[in-house]
């Protein structure tokens, strides 16, 4: 598994992943926002990496993090993995590759995560990797973070 650039080449198999049970990408799905909105929202507000997840040669996933100006913070912002592949440890492996790569940025010490509180995958996803619970609520979702540790 890898992260790669979205480029010209795989941006449409990176719009019509969906998390939806029917296959139809939308833009507000069950508990991610879609990845072509992802997509114009980076764009536009600088601050964010969007990845194409690729396993074995095929787009699976996507994943969208960096600096949150609005919440004065790094956060992995999204992270979806297409309804095809999911329950195979796909997720568990391309978020421990966004970490990786969030190590790079020399002053990113915690990496936050919000999910919805109904979302108990997600939740044992995110605890599994090392993420830890603040407590917190932010826009109606739970905030976790994970704490980078740097040699």
């Amino acid at each position: 598994m890898r992260l790669v650039e979205i480029t010209k080449d795989n941006w449409l198999d990176v719009v019509f992943l969906t998390t939806n049970e029917d296959g139809m990408p939308t833009l507000c799905e069950q508990y991610v926002t879609s990845n072509a909105f992802s997509l114009v929202q980076a764009q536009y507000e600088g601050t964010w990496t969007t990845r194409a997840i690729e396993h074995e040669g095929k787009i699976v996933g996507f994943a969208m993090y960096g600096y949150s100006e609005d919440h004065d913070c790094y956060e992995l912002l999204r992270m979806m993995i297409d309804r095809k592949h999911q329950g195979k440890g796909l997720g568990a492996q391309a978020i421990r590759l966004v970490l990786s790569e969030m190590e790079q940025m020399a002053d990113c010490q915690e990496v936050y995560v919000s999910t919805d509180p109904d979302n108990a995958r997600s939740k044992h996803l995110y605890e599994k990797i090392g993420f830890v619970s603040t407590g917190r609520h932010v826009d109606g979702e739970e905030l976790y973070c994970y704490r980078l540790f740097r040699a």
